[in-house]
């Protein structure tokens, strides 16, 4: 540890043990200097002067030269359901640090960002960019979307949904056509979609009840959306569910064992996710799989691609999976 006795080692100090320029040390430690070229020998002793001397980068200090904070702000609005049953939230995570770490940013995680000051806390100068996850589409969201100083980008918006902000999501209709396709197919008539109260409100909550029953529809089903607690008694007068994320199909499948309602000889339940945590219920929950983790990493990268004055295209919605597991069977 550096202290006024044993100050921290600078890139000035590593050069000067090896004889070299400290642009030759920052090429080979932070690959900066594209102008630089060091060779092979050359740059292992740097590496090892550096080792030696226990050199570590100021962050700080860069940050001062490049007026940058060198932090992404991470935004959704439900911080109370991070937790080992929302796998989700571990997923995402994952895949914003994958990106973030290599390029020296910190994260840092923002629920209801909005709502900490009006006309958004974006734009206060904390964050070089924000990754905006799920985000809830009123007048005031979107005016700090557009507006932004910064750069946006957002997750689990259909593409388009604020002009000029880019947005990575799943295939929603895609997705909602396997879970229908594959109810029918067992045999299922009369079928629902269960969405909490505040995921109803999202825009990918509404994009998911409307292709739920457009695939519905063109099966010649019976649907309906169902907006409620899913911690509430199972829905009756259906023999099929699909939940909107596997978090929803939890709580379903408790309220099923709880109640005596067997999964899936009375009710089959799909999630939507798939994440490990289908593999620890029981049965073992068959559900839509959505690649979070990518989605993140790539939504991250091209995030920081943005703070870089880069304009990378935004990509078309990811396709999904279907894992088929224990909790869907015929209907009684």
């Amino acid at each position: 540890m550096a202290s006024p006795h044993n100050p921290a080692a600078t890139i000035r100090d590593v050069a000067a043990a090896v004889g070299v320029s400290p642009m030759a040390v920052s090429k080979v430690l932070h690959g900066r200097g594209e102008n630089v070229r060091v060779g092979a020998e050359t740059a292992e002793r740097i590496r090892a002067a550096a080792r030696e001397l226990k050199y570590q980068p100021n962050h700080l200090a860069r940050s001062l030269r490049s007026r940058r904070t060198q932090t992404i702000g991470l935004v959704f609005e439900h911080f109370d359901r991070v937790g080992d049953e929302n796998a989700y939230f571990l997923h995402l995570l994952n895949g914003v640090m994958s990106a973030t770490f290599p390029a020296d940013y910190t994260l840092a995680i923002c629920p209801k960002l909005l709502k900490v000051s009006e006309q958004g806390a974006i734009a206060d100068g904390r964050f070089d960019g924000v990754l905006w996850c799920k985000p809830n589409f009123t007048t005031h969201t979107v005016e700090g979307l557009r507006d932004s100083a910064v750069p946006v980008v957002m997750m689990h918006a259909p593409p388009n949904s604020v002009p000029g902000v880019p947005t990575y999501c799943a295939d929603n209709g895609d997705a909602l056509q396997q879970g229908v396709e594959h109810l029918a197919k067992l045999g299922h008539r009369r079928i629902g979609f269960i969405v909490d109260q505040i995921n109803s409100l999202t825009m990918e909550g509404r994009e998911r009840g409307l292709a739920f029953l457009s695939a519905s529809a063109e099966l010649g089903l019976e649907a309906e959306i169902l907006v409620r607690e899913i911690a509430d008694a199972p829905p009756e007068g259906f023999t099929g569910v699909i939940t909107f994320s596997d978090y929803n199909a939890g709580q379903l499948l408790a309220a099923c064992d709880a109640r005596g309602v067997r999964v899936p000889e009375d009710l089959s339940i799909i999630g939507f996710d798939s994440t490990p945590f289908c593999e620890r219920t029981r049965p073992k929950l068959t559900a839509i799989s959505q690649p979070v983790q990518q989605m993140a990493r790539d939504a991250t990268v091209h995030l920081l691609a943005l703070i870089n004055g880069a304009s990378p295209p935004s990509p078309p919605p990811y396709k999904c999976g279907f894992d088929v597991r224990e909790s869907t069977g015929p209907p009684p």
